[in-house]
């Protein structure tokens, strides 16, 4: 009876320290940083959003300036052939 009090005692010790977190580790994030981790993504996306935005300005932007250059461009001419030199009469 004894002997069976003895292991009772001591697996009951050995499952309250095994359920005991390592030290050092914290029991989870807090609310704290779980906002502020919040607000830094919602700023991020609205950044994000931002330079969507600007890309597609710019895309537009070039596109248009290029419809406008190549419409607006001429064909180049050709240079005229050339010439023979007129003859000289040595006298």
């Amino acid at each position: 009876m004894r002997k069976m009090a003895i292991l009772l005692i001591a697996v009951v010790a050995l499952m309250v320290i095994g359920c005991q977190p390592p030290e050092g580790m914290t029991g989870g994030v807090s609310q704290e940083a779980f906002d502020e981790l919040k607000t830094q993504v919602e700023t991020l996306q609205t950044d994000l959003d931002n330079v969507h935005a600007s890309l597609d300005q710019l895309i537009e932007d070039y596109n248009a300036l290029k419809a406008k250059v190549d419409k607006g461009s001429k064909p180049v001419p050709k240079p005229p052939a050339p010439s023979k030199p007129p003859k000289v009469k040595v006298k």
